[in-house]
């Protein structure tokens, strides 16, 4: 295969992108896919994309290449470029630009288009390669369709830019905002690119690139939220890499505060329970029938959603109970205290003495919050809760640290 920048199976570039150079964990000889030469076509593609970011290091397992970037100092996502690098052929560039230009002035049927398109070009198209043409422009939003008798007429898409009740000048603004923090950022990108501008304003401090490779996946499950219908997952395990089906209706799109992953959730009727799946671990989404109890699921899901610390419903029936007693000193680390109630999560704190406080939190699965419980060491004067298997955990975890570091406390 001669190599080339453009693409037309996208998975399969998000899935290399992600192993090889976002996690960085693999090497050359990892890649038992496919031949040698199929992994150096994809690793030049993908350095076409990435070029100023892209390093490498040598290790005892070969040569590793990652892509190492400041987030904050970018102006646009390069992850973007491998959306942009779809393949075509030379007559999905032909009919174009030469249906774009045919509907410029008027509306057409698909006889006077082909016509037109057939004059402009110089070349021979029958009537049902421009309908097909015409027609995935209209679900792409660059066309509309209107039923005139029996015959169908094509026109250029009013919803531009420029038709907007806003000042072009303030809404590239908003495009430059939200083509970073907003899902399908690629669409903004886009549309800058259209119209021959760059963010040269916003720049964010915790900015995840990575979402891009999930956009594909996020657009089929938003589609599907809005019309209220089930879908089918394709989803491969992050540790054991088979690859389910799983089927239930999405409610919401969650995205971690810690460490930027996003997640879906979903309602499986067969089992009765909520799910959430890693959006960078669902390979494709299927369209099913429409839920007929959407609105109650989704009622029973604003029910429990506070009773979670992350992604994790544990026993739904059941919710564990942690408190947690800190001492924290009232006149010095007022800090302390208001950290407590910001990052708490609704939990209860109660002043039970002198610089002493009770930290109390009811949830699904307090597992999830260990790792912000530990965050408090120094402070922590006792840990008590119903799911004794955390707590335990949590003693022998500082058992261990006492052994490797001394100290009394």
């Amino acid at each position: 295969m001669a190599f080339t920048e453009l693409i037309k199976n996208f998975n399969k570039i998000r899935d290399y992108m992600r192993d090889f150079y976002i996690n960085g964990f693999k090497a050359r000889d990892n890649y038992t896919a496919k031949s040698a030469r199929t992994y150096d076509n994809e690793k030049r593609r993908i350095e076409s994309y990435l070029a100023p970011y892209v390093r490498w290091e040598n290790d005892k397992k070969g040569k590793r290449v990652y892509v190492s970037l400041d987030a904050s100092g970018i102006e646009s996502n390069p992850l973007y470029n491998a959306w942009k690098a779809k393949s075509f052929t030379d007559n999905d560039i032909t009919l174009h630009f030469s249906i774009l230009s045919s509907l410029k002035e008027e509306s057409k049927s698909i006889a006077e288009l082909t016509d037109s398109v057939c004059a402009l070009t110089e070349m021979a198209f029958d009537s049902q390669t421009v309908r097909i043409k015409a027609n995935e422009y209209v679900e792409e939003g660059l066309l509309c369709r209107m039923r005139k008798g029996k015959t169908d007429y094509y026109s250029l898409s009013p919803h531009t830019l420029m038709s907007l009740p806003v000042p072009e000048e303030k809404l590239i603004d908003a495009v430059r905002f939200f083509q970073e923090v907003a899902p399908l950022g690629f669409v903004g990108s886009t549309i800058l690119d259209q119209e021959k501008e760059a963010n040269h304003i916003f720049g964010f401090k915790h900015h995840y690139i990575v979402h891009t490779l999930e956009d594909g996946v996020v657009f089929d499950l938003l589609d599907a939220i809005k019309q209220k219908r089930n879908v089918c997952l394709t989803h491969q395990s992050t540790r054991r890499k088979k690859e389910t089906r799983q089927s239930g209706v999405p409610l919401q799109i969650f995205v971690s505060v810690q460490s930027g992953r996003r997640y879906v959730c979903v309602y499986s009727e067969r089992n009765k329970r909520f799910h959430n799946y890693r959006l960078d671990s669902v390979k494709k989404v299927e369209l099913l029938e429409p839920c007929q109890n959407y609105e109650e699921v989704k009622d029973n899901l604003m029910k429990i959603k506070p009773f979670c610390w992350g992604v994790s419903f544990g026993n739904a029936e059941r919710r564990q109970i942690l408190r947690m007693k800190l001492r924290i000193d009232e006149e010095k680390e007022a800090y302390v205290l208001e950290r407590l109630r910001r990052e708490g999560r609704g939990g209860l704190i109660e002043h039970v003495g002198k610089d002493v406080y009770l930290y109390t939190k009811e949830l699904h699965d307090v597992t999830e919050m260990m790792a912000w419980v530990k965050s408090f060491t120094g402070r922590i004067l006792s840990l008590e809760g119903t799911n004794r298997e955390a707590v335990d955990y949590f003693y022998r975890d500082m058992d261990r640290m006492a052994a490797l570091y001394g100290g009394d406390e």
